[in-house]
């Protein structure tokens, strides 16, 4: 039986052994006073970061503890004082000559170069990865621009699948290094390593190897503009980004939320949609369900927009992977349940509509008897003069609309007038169309339309066409004539 200790390394929590924990304290003490300069701190933390990964990859669900072997292993791995002497010269200082560079290689990882990046680091990225320089993977990104714009979704796919480097351990991964304290103490003194192997490459070039490279050097430097152009502008829009999506969600959600309360608390409302009822439509489908499900479907989306809206502002984040899984998995359960109830009874809906009583369409047959002349007043009236003498008569449209008309005889004059409209100030999207009147006449009935109605005549005359040139020659009097 071993007595254990709760640990924090690198922001990581462990349970180790006694005997692995006064191990690993007393190498993490020997390798601080070894460095014993103002990067020290900044050594450490690259070195425990490195660390913590390690021993939190050697842990299980059946292993959960570290023990003296896991950090015999990682001491190995790491490397002892006596192991960065030899590579470093056993001066302390490192020197930045490319020769001088650890020996201790590994296979290179594929990440995103984040410090020296314009846009993503993605270029930079496949500098390293290649050991090339990143400014030709610019100059073909750029030259993909005009090649049919391929660039673009091919830069953002290789962002999206890359990832950043952003610990010590990551940007030793991309550079082929092994994590060792040698190469730990190189990458906190020489920065980047990379950058400066090209300095020098460049330094030693020809001057005629200079001009044939000096393309990629404008070119370099126009990136580096760029890049501190967007690194200025793009905390700026960042935020602008996150104020809008905070701000108009946030709106979103309040409309949805009185919306929704509203319908849910007010059973019997006075309210009608197109001349129908609210309760009437109300009774056809399961109400209730119909309006929580509705509201989650549209409320989770807001809620998860002002979240990553304030998440953006304040670069913090407020949502646990739980939390969010939660909210993701209820949302597309309302949605799938609404979208259901939607299909299920949006046929019954739809025939509530069609047979309605106000706005069923109906036929209304109109004496003619003695009748010479008809006047017709309203912009909503369509009047259709037929030659079939056999049909009668008809005035059609919905009831609502033939309702608002006024028919009266004046001595042997029929004048059909609209009335004006007044909308009710309960009723939801309630406007009158428009109606037909078909009339079979003869030539005896005289028949006018004014106030905004059109009237289409099937036995007016059509006209013949006007000729407007008169000096046109008379092609049937004139014989043709033969050129020799």
């Amino acid at each position: 039986m071993k007595k254990t200790i709760s640990i924090n390394l690198s922001d990581q929590n462990f349970s180790i052994e006694e005997d692995a924990y006064e191990k690993l304290a007393s190498y993490l003490k020997s390798i601080k006073n070894h460095c014993g300069d103002a990067d020290a701190d900044e050594v450490m933390a690259d070195i425990e970061n490195s660390m913590a990964d390690k021993l939190k990859s050697s842990l299980n669900s059946y292993k959960e503890i570290v023990t003296l072997e896991d950090v015999e292993s990682l001491i190995k791995i790491m490397g002892t004082i006596e192991d960065f002497d030899r590579e470093v010269g056993g001066g302390g200082e490192v020197e930045s000559d490319e020769e001088s560079l650890p020996e201790n290689k590994t296979k290179r990882k594929l990440y995103r170069d984040s410090d020296n990046a314009v846009i993503g680091g993605v270029c930079s990225g496949l500098g390293a990865y290649f050991d090339i320089d990143p400014v030709l993977f610019r100059v073909i990104f750029f030259a993909l621009v005009f090649a049919g714009g391929s660039a673009f979704p091919l830069y953002i796919l290789l962002w999206i699948a890359m990832p950043e480097a952003k610990t010590a351990h990551q940007k030793l991964e991309m550079q082929g290094q092994a994590p060792t304290i040698a190469a730990f103490k190189n990458l906190a003194k020489t920065g980047k390593q990379i950058q400066d192997n090209w300095k020098k490459r460049w330094q030693k070039r020809s001057a005629l190897d200079k001009i044939f490279s000096l393309p990629l050097v404008i070119l370099n430097g126009l990136f580096l503009a760029i890049k501190k152009v967007w690194r200025a502008l793009w905390p700026i829009c960042l935020f602008c980004i996150g104020i809008f999506l905070t701000v108009f969600s946030l709106i979103g959600l309040a409309a949805i939320s009185i919306g929704a309360l509203f319908m849910l608390l007010f059973n019997n409302p006075v309210y009608k949609f197109s001349f129908i009822p609210i309760t009437e439509l109300t009774a056809v489908v399961p109400y209730t369900w119909l309006i929580i499900t509705g509201f989650l479907s549209l409320a989770i989306p807001a809620i998860l927009f002002i979240i990553g809206g304030l998440a953006i502002i304040r670069k913090k984040n407020f949502l646990s992977f739980a939390a969010g899984s939660i909210m993701v998995a209820v949302w597309m359960m309302s949605g799938i349940v609404f979208s259901a109830l939607c299909l299920r009874y949006a046929p019954e809906l739809k025939q509530k509509f069609d047979n309605y009583y106000a706005t069923e369409q109906v036929k209304q047959v109109i004496d003619l008897a003695e009748i010479e002349e008809i006047e017709v007043y309203g912009n909503r009236l369509n009047v259709f003069v037929s030659a079939n003498t056999s049909t009668p008569p008809i005035i059609s449209g919905r009831q609502i609309d033939l309702s608002s008309l006024e028919i009266k005889r004046e001595n042997k004059k029929l004048i059909i007038t609209q009335q004006k409209y007044q909308p009710e100030a309960t009723c939801i999207n309630c406007h009158l169309s428009s109606m037909e009147l078909v009339i079979a006449t003869s030539t005896k009935l005289k028949i006018t339309a004014h106030d905004g109605a059109d009237m289409f005549d099937e036995t007016a005359p059509i006209p013949e066409p006007i000729i407007e040139d008169n000096n046109l020659p008379d092609y049937e009097n004139s014989a043709p004539t033969i050129s020799e």
